[in-house]
């Protein structure tokens, strides 16, 4: 009998197999090509994400000196330096020369080949990971674990349709409006296009490649970097207990974990409020040397080319230098230079655009110009405080205690390790060396100073009571937390040692915000709409109301009709058919001019409006809640316009439809 060939039976094990499975699958499908393309760009959109990140991470190795950090701080204070820079890049070519998807790819693809060496060695960096989690404790790695869990649930939010109102009204909104537009442009149907846009420029880039899930999965991995910066900062010096503890105060909050998948700014203005107490622990300790003050102004720059409350990080700059100089007036004054010029470097390309747009460099703020009239101008600075003096005396337990995501005066929940913790940190004060006393010192006045700003702003507007407008300082407070849990572990109370239960509080903690944020993933079915599962249009529904309906209706009227929002500032699912009420002012604008409902319509309708659509349960949520911004008279005067007018469709009682035309 001939003997088969030697390569047959091995041959056979792997093709026998391999033609049965690919026949089963065949008539088993494990899902449809719809899932598929879903699939694809849900890994497209976030290795984009990781693309722009390791471009940052390398504007950032090549441009900045080197640094004597952890890693882990060492890649979060290069990608953060380095997203600041891609972001006024983004402002420059999309002013220039345009703004298009092509473009677009060819600035990432363009800066990636010229920084290609840079950023393979940023991306090195990201080894120091294994060796950080190996030399944690078990309890330290479930911190770390949990953690994870936490962000997963906003990785999802980011991966499924926005629906969060800031993101909708300007964040994405912006973005969307120069992609249209194939340039950044002066928007004028959005007041927001004069605010500085360091987020939305790396939006826009993010956005032109990948959609607009791209864009918040960028932000999401602003979160991520966040994690590694704090957590290499503290580990080396105070080690892995105060790190972790640190980085689970900072992620024990709801809002702070969930916000990252929002598309909002604030974690980008966490990161720049990271880098800055980063450059001024360098200084502290170097001999104050004049380079970590410039490093430290530039990036409460780039925080306020993020966002303009973000300028409290630069007061809180000023303070610490301020305090901690304490020598003589000449020196003060020269550190206080060197800070400010880092400062105006990133703050001056904001304000020269917003010069050549509308002729006012803080537009919309302050005089008449573009958009913004006299009328409009004093429509948004009538403004109230909330609160009172018990919200200067005992705000951090109240915006601890008290701040609920959505709720009025704080509108976050920051969780209660970033107190519980923090007041322990002058324990034992003098067991640390030289160097942990400094760093102590510097956090502990950067929080104070946060705290007096915190305070004192929110007397003159409820808009700066909410914790959002601190996320910069927010590090300060999560670094301050894990140097009180490592100074209290040592303490003991008969024969119990404090660190075991101290540690079990903190893993409660975190375990019960991670819980949290999950159940909140499963009652708006956002990983079913992240994969494609249920219909975007169900699923803002769920999550939006009548909002939703409202803008398919808005869509729904015959080309060439344009809606004129009326109390409704969000934009982003009718655009380009309808223009929003941005600062929620257009009635009373038009009202306060012309007193007369004809010459009101008249207007409306040489502008090129055909219907009107009313956020009724706003109307009504105002005049039950007075509003210096909204008087009686004013609205009154609206529902008596509105009898004038034919209603198309009642949408629950909640939106009303009518033709202008």
């Amino acid at each position: 009998m001939k003997k088969s060939p030697p390569w047959l039976t091995p041959l056979s094990a792997f093709f026998i197999p391999l033609l049965i499975i690919a026949g089963y699958y065949v008539t088993h499908k494990p899902f449809d090509p719809s899932f598929a393309l879903t699939f694809t760009l849900i890994v497209w959109r976030i290795l984009l994400a990781a693309w722009i990140l390791s471009l940052a991470g390398g504007i950032g190795d090549r441009l900045l000196p080197r640094l004597p950090l952890h890693p882990l701080a060492d890649l979060t204070i290069q990608a953060t330096a380095g997203l600041g820079l891609l972001a006024l890049l983004v402002l420059m070519v999309g002013t220039l020369i345009g703004a298009t998807a092509w473009l677009m790819a060819i600035l990432l693809a363009g800066m990636t080949i010229l920084l290609h060496r840079s950023i393979r060695r940023w991306l090195v960096k990201w080894g120091a990971w294994r060796g950080v989690f190996q030399a944690s404790s078990v309890a330290e790695r479930w911190i770390g674990i949990l953690i994870f869990l936490a962000l997963t649930a906003s990785l999802w939010s980011a991966l499924a349709p926005p629906f969060r109102y800031d993101a909708l009204v300007y964040h994405l909104t912006l973005p969307q409006a120069y992609l249209a537009a194939g340039k950044i442009i002066h928007v004028g149907w959005l007041m927001m296009s004069g605010y500085p846009q360091n987020a939305e420029m790396l939006y826009l880039l993010a956005m032109g490649l990948g959609g607009t899930s791209a864009a918040t999965v960028l932000g999401w991995g602003f979160a991520i970097l966040g994690l590694c910066g704090l957590l290499g900062w503290l580990v080396e010096e105070w080690g892995s207990r105060a790190a972790w503890t640190a980085c689970a105060a900072l992620f024990a909050g709801s809002t702070l974990v969930l916000s990252s998948g929002w598309g909002y700014a604030d974690w980008l203005g966490l990161l720049f409020g990271l880098g800055c107490l980063f450059s001024l622990n360098l200084w502290r300790k170097d001999g104050q040397h004049t380079r970590y003050l410039l490093l430290a102004g530039a990036f409460c720059g780039m925080a306020i080319g993020t966002k303009y409350p973000f300028g409290m990080l630069a007061l809180v700059g000023l303070a610490v230098i301020g305090l901690i100089s304490r020598r003589s007036l000449r020196q003060i004054l020269s550190h206080f230079f060197w800070f400010s010029l880092g400062v105006g470097m990133f703050v001056l390309p904001w304000l020269v655009k917003n010069y050549l747009f509308t002729r006012n460099p803080l537009y919309p703020f302050f005089f008449p110009s573009a958009d913004m009239d006299e009328i409009r101008l004093a429509i948004y600075f009538e403004d109230e405080p909330y609160g009172g003096w018990q919200d200067v005396i005992a705000l951090p337990l109240r915006a601890t205690l008290w701040g609920v995501e959505g709720g009025a005066g704080y509108g976050a929940s920051i969780g209660p390790l970033l107190l519980g913790f923090g007041l322990l940190a002058a324990f034992n004060w003098h067991k640390w060396t030289e160097s942990q006393r400094k760093t102590l010192q510097l956090t502990a006045v950067f929080v104070l100073a946060t705290w007096f700003f915190w305070a004192i702003g929110g007397r003159f507007t409820a808009y700066f009571l909410q914790t959002r407008m601190f996320y910069p300082m927010l590090p300060a407070f999560a670094a301050l937390a894990g140097m009180g849990f490592l100074a209290s572990t040592s303490l003991q109370i008969g024969s119990i040692r404090l660190q075991r239960v101290l540690t079990a509080m903190v893993i409660m903690v975190l375990a019960f915000t991670t819980l949290e944020v999950h159940l909140d993933l499963l009652r708006r079915f956002t990983p079913q709409a992240a994969l494609g599962l249920v219909e975007t249009e169900k699923y803002l529904e769920r999550n939006t109301g009548w909002y939703q309906p409202a803008m398919e209706a808005v869509r729904s009227f015959p080309q060439g009709s344009q809606t004129l929002l009326i109390y409704e500032p969000r934009a982003f699912y009718c655009r380009p058919a309808c223009t929003p009420d941005e600062n929620l002012d257009r009635w009373r604008r038009d009202w306060t001019r012309h007193r007369d409902f004809n010459a009101i319509r008249h207007q409306w309708q040489q502008e090129g409006f055909t219907h009107l659509l009313v956020f009724r349960s706003g109307v009504e949520f105002i005049k039950e809640n007075p509003d210096p911004k909204h008087p009686v008279e004013s609205l009154t005067a609206l529902e008596d316009f509105l009898t004038s007018l034919p209603m198309i469709e009642d949408l629950g009682g909640v939106y009303q439809l009518y033709l202008l035309q």
